[in-house]
């Protein structure tokens, strides 16, 4: 990981431009539009798209618990970048989590709105990165209809520090995706994207998955 961590430095800004790109590195930041209360279980894949985002493969999960106005996540995954861009490369362990409160979240108006923050967290030898996505979610969510659409524009916070040195950028990110369930089971698919500084440094992502939902007794 520290020749990924090099060549992307290379790139852009050292410290400040690790692989991929948003909380959870390698898969989109995702907004839960339109679930109800209860628990959520989904997994993900993620691709990076461009040179920027090093071309990643991600692999993870995650677990949603959704009360009547605020939801909490926690996910772990792998990440691992394209061996054509930075040579041998190798899997890692990513972890994050996030809590949002629904806004706006009535159920004759089809429009939703969230306020979400979370955290993901990379280590690799002695390389460390924190990311914090603050974000509004916006969402259309119809009565029988099975699709949500949603964008979540977002403060996006990087943390990264190596051998003594660290430093940290405020950037803005965004994702954007559909949500669609099918009873108990649903899929999801997003794009992601952060603005980094320099041209060429600004790693798109797309991921995709597939998720089951559990009602909770008593919500």
């Amino acid at each position: 990981m520290k020749r990924i961590i090099g060549l992307t430095a290379a790139l852009a800004m050292p410290l400040t431009a690790a692989p991929a790109a948003a909380q959870m590195l390698g898969n989109p930041v995702y907004v839960p539009v339109g679930m109800g209360t209860g628990v959520n279980i989904a997994g993900d894949f993620g691709l990076g798209l461009n040179d920027a985002s090093l071309k990643t493969t991600y692999f993870g999960g995650r677990a949603t618990l959704a009360l009547p106005f605020f939801y909490v996540t926690a996910g772990v995954g792998s990440v691992k970048p394209s061996e054509d861009l930075v040579g041998a490369a190798e899997r890692e362990m990513t972890y994050g989590g996030n809590i949002g409160f629904k806004l706006l979240n009535l159920p004759l108006l089809p429009v939703k709105v969230a306020a979400q923050a979370g955290a993901g967290y990379l280590k690799s030898g002695d390389y460390k990165q924190l990311d914090i996505p603050v974000a509004i979610a916006l969402g259309l969510s119809f009565p029988m209809v099975p699709v949500k659409p949603w964008i979540a524009p977002r403060l996006h916070v990087r943390h990264a520090s190596d051998t003594g040195l660290s430093d940290t950028e405020v950037k803005f990110g965004a994702s954007a995706g559909i949500n669609a369930t099918f009873g108990l089971f649903g899929v999801h698919a997003a794009v992601d994207y952060i603005k980094f500084s320099g041209s060429g440094t600004s790693p798109l992502v797309f991921g995709a998955g597939a998720s089951v939902g559990l009602s909770v007794p008593g919500l």
